[in-house]
């Protein structure tokens, strides 16, 4: 385990709704690129076990390549989660029989990409650390996975529809904040996620707290020690929210490769300053699985409503793809014990206040801290060298618009509305993205 003082800078990127199958599955295939984990296996009778039914007839649909990129957003709230995994066994086993079927018959969630798909997260694998045992929190949608990874805890089990429902919950910026740690928000998108809390509206339009994406790679280059922030947080372009052209999050429909260039970006940005890098931590997870198959069982881990209005989870949520990128790990290592969201918080916690976060992060038990990643105790000298943006395959460009067709889509649109009436946001979002007054309508 690396010692704490070789941590200097921590940057989190949580991106949107794949399962680890789906994404990083590929990896476990016989090949030259072939990294020992537990993903999808090259066997007849492992894809029987993983099948699940659906139209026509209950046809059992195997896990298998997929070739389609804009692939339609399957459900993935509480309740079709709870039909995904189906009703737990008395040894405490889930079927994970009902993807198709929660799907409406669509068979392509039980399907997963390769190398040749998602290059850049194929580089972070094999020069970096794979976590193969990292959950959802909850077995729920973006919204109180969300609040779990910036909470360590969740107020709501469903996602809401407007800003006034979302629950203003202390998060880990109020924390770094009391804790006299610098922290700052670089955001691809018009708004970063925490929009949906009014009490950022200020903060988030004009505070040089929340910054633009394409300010990231210069400070991270050139920034002095004296103002450079030790947590920052990295945002995509939301398929959920205004956007021009199409999301990186990898939010369904959105394709993955609008991801994979936005991760790439990340990269090249974190590796411009060597010096700075040697002593920099990057996280890169998913919110939730997005409704897409995997087929590890969740975690045994309950999980209860702070204020007592929801029933209690009794899982975490799904896997998800994770990778912890660091000159402290070793290549290719694959870090296989447990971790979800809160894993982040634990190593914010051990890093900044002598070990301890706080209430649903410390007494979180079942899962370790993203520090117990980090195998290496001086950090590697030579910088994998990222790969060319050309490896990216090129797609045709899916834009969502402003279709209210879910609840974030629907919150968002409502924050939106807000910001663009309001003067003196007016003013502030004008500043910022002069280039898009149009766009936005101011």
């Amino acid at each position: 385990m690396a010692d704490l003082n070789s941590v200097e800078t921590i940057v989190v990127v949580i991106m949107e709704n794949r399962s680890f199958d789906h994404l990083l599955g590929y990896l476990n295939l016989p090949g030259s690129g072939r990294i020992a984990l537990d993903g999808i296996q090259d066997s007849e009778q492992w894809r029987r076990s993983c099948a699940n039914p659906g139209p026509p007839n209950n046809f059992m649909y195997e896990p298998t390549p997929l070739a389609e990129l804009h692939v339609t957003d399957p459900p993935h709230e509480r309740a079709n989660i709870a039909l995904q995994l189906g009703e737990r066994s008395a040894e405490g086993v889930f079927p994970m029989k009902g993807f198709i079927h929660s799907a409406g018959g669509n068979s392509q969630v039980m399907q997963y990409y390769d190398a040749a798909t998602v290059p850049v997260t194929d580089f972070f694998a094999h020069n970096f650390a794979l976590c193969d045992r990292w959950f959802a929190p909850l077995p729920a949608g973006t919204q109180p996975n969300r609040l779990m990874a910036m909470s360590g805890q969740s107020w709501i089990d469903t996602n809401v529809s407007t800003p006034l429902q979302f629950p203003d919950q202390q998060l880990v910026y109020d924390w770094l904040t009391r804790h006299g740690v610098r922290w700052r928000v670089y955001h691809q998108g018009f708004f970063p996620f925490f929009a949906l809390m009014p009490r950022w509206y200020p903060k988030m339009a004009s505070s040089d707290d929340f910054r633009r994406f394409d300010r990231l790679k210069l400070d991270f280059e050139l920034e002095t020690d004296a103002t450079f922030p030790s947590v920052i947080f990295v945002e995509p372009k939301y398929t959920d929210s205004p956007h021009v052209g199409e999301g990186t999050d990898d939010h369904s429909p959105s394709s993955v490769l609008g991801g994979q260039a936005f991760l790439l970006d990340i990269y090249n940005a974190v590796v411009a300053n060597p010096v700075r890098w040697r002593k920099t931590v990057m996280i890169v997870t998913y919110d939730e699985h997005g409704g897409f198959f995997d087929h590890v069982q969740p975690l045994p881990i309950v999980t209860r409503d702070p204020k007592g209005r929801y029933p209690d989870f009794t899982s975490t949520g799904v896997r998800v793809p994770s990778i912890v990128i660091s000159p402290l790990v070793s290549a290719g290592l694959v870090y296989s014990r447990p971790l979800d969201h809160t894993s982040i918080l634990k190593f914010i916690g051990q890093k900044f206040n002598a070990g301890s976060y706080g209430p649903g992060v410390d007494d979180r038990g079942g899962v370790g801290s993203v520090l117990d990643v980090l195998d290496l105790n001086s950090p590697r000298q030579l910088i994998p060298p990222p790969p060319d943006p050309s490896v990216i395959p090129a797609a045709p460009q899916y834009v969502r618009g402003f279709k209210s067709q879910t609840e974030n889509v629907k919150i968002f649109q409502d924050v939106t509305h807000q910001l663009t009436v309001t003067p003196e946001y007016r003013h502030a979002l004008a500043t910022k993205f002069p280039e898009y007054r149009d766009f936005l309508g101011i």
